[in-house]
């Protein structure tokens, strides 16, 4: 039986954002190989403790210390350090103390999970001992956080992206080379880190949310479309920012509504709900069966930002049928696309929805397909079966090529 100490600096829990649903569909499947033993270590992602609400699957520990505060004094410190700021912020003393202290005991795997995480990668590296390292990549930082950040329209909001866009990619790559194996989501990632390292491993998210075994979309589902999302980082609310300036007028015009599902900031939301009846904010919600349920198609529009879009799960594990753009859609197949109703850029997916919101034959029969395709590959089987190959037959003396900073 392995130990594996899982180093997460924002815990996944709850499954309210897309890096919580992937580290939390690794770590559930990776325990039910039942040949490890988990121990996950990270900030809390609110101020309540995880306690009764932990997404994590029996038989996995937690050790959880108090969330992390983010200040403009924190920022200036990050941008200086020449480590990001989100590593910078959740590497709190709190959570260096809970490590040092794990760190004390003997593990056989020690995984860092997310770039974020390693703020705190020189004590792992200092008190590793025999243990191999994971380097679980969500996005391949290093690629898409410059992309991002060349989008930004404000000066300033584009220049200290930017540079915090290169400390993301000095860190990542510094993860990188002290890594015995590179998990990463979709096959670009891949292609990406196996220029650093060669021992890359891609791995799909595992779905742990809700199925719906059967559904038939009639004339009583209303005519609305569902945007599941965490909005809170400020390259999400450019893209909410863009479909709302784009996608939600042409939807108007037809009577079609946006309801969006999810963390949005006040002020954010408050600005663009004026004076747009058809676009409805609901917040976070404990069960978004209702949402689902009461939607004709699924929007996945994200212009900015790489890696797998986690809302495509829910979305097709739950019979919705998704209408996105092709360069949202990293991490599926060809296949998957085909079953998908898909555009070059938002003001052809507004027109889409409008030519297909009504075809209800052709939308039951997208996302019968669909919930098909995914069923298998993104299962907690296929999953296990990805990590037994990977957790059990891994050694230190595997190590891969080092990466260049």
């Amino acid at each position: 039986m392995s130990r594996v100490l899982w180093l997460s600096g924002r815990l996944p829990t709850p499954l309210f954002a897309g890096d919580a649903l992937y580290s939390a569909g690794i770590i559930n499947a990776l325990a039910q190989t039942g040949k490890v033993e988990i121990c996950v270590v990270g900030t809390r992602r609110d101020d309540r403790p995880p306690s009764g609400n932990v997404s994590l699957g029996r038989g996995i520990a937690c050790v959880d210390v108090p969330q992390a505060r983010s200040s403009v004094a924190g920022l200036a410190r990050a941008l200086l350090s020449g480590i990001c700021k989100d590593a910078t912020n959740l590497a709190t003393p709190e959570l260096k103390d809970a490590l040092v202290g794990l760190l004390e005991q003997e593990w056989d795997w020690i995984v860092i999970d997310h770039a974020n995480s390693a703020g705190l990668l020189q004590a792992v590296e200092s008190n590793r001992k025999s243990a191999s390292i994971c380097y679980v990549a969500h996005n391949a930082e290093g690629k898409a956080r410059p992309e991002i950040a060349m989008k930004i329209g404000n000066f300033f909001r584009r220049s200290i992206m930017r540079l915090d866009a290169e400390n993301y990619r000095r860190l990542e790559l510094r993860v990188v080379d002290a890594a015995d194996v590179v998990l990463c989501i979709a096959d670009t990632d891949a292609s990406y880190f196996s220029q650093y390292h060669r021992n890359v491993h891609v791995i799909p998210p595992v779905y742990l949310g809700t199925t719906t075994a059967a559904r038939d979309i009639s004339e009583d589902c209303p005519r609305a479309v569902l945007l599941v999302g965490s909005f809170d980082w400020v390259a999400k609310q450019e893209n909410l920012e863009s479909i709302v300036r784009v996608i939600v007028p042409i939807l108007a015009r037809s009577g079609i509504t946006l309801n969006v599902v999810g963390s949005v900031p006040d002020s954010v939301r408050q600005r663009l709900a004026t004076d747009r009846p058809n676009l409805k904010f609901h917040g976070l919600v404990s069960d978004i069966a209702e949402a689902l349920a009461g939607s004709r198609g699924g929007l996945v529009a994200e212009d900015l930002g790489g890696g797998f879009k986690l809302k495509v799960l829910d979305y097709a594990f739950n019979r919705v049928p998704i209408f996105g753009l092709n360069r949202a859609m990293g991490g599926t197949t060809a296949e998957e696309r085909r079953a998908m109703i898909l555009a070059d850029d938002m003001e052809s997916l507004g027109t889409a929805i409008v030519q297909n919101i009504d075809n209800l034959p052709k939308l039951n029969q997208s996302q019968n397909r669909l919930f098909d395709l995914v069923s298998d590959r993104f299962g907690m089987k296929s999953g296990i079966g990805r990590l037994e190959a990977v957790f059990p037959k891994q050694r230190k003396a595997e190590s891969g090529a080092g990466a260049l900073v």
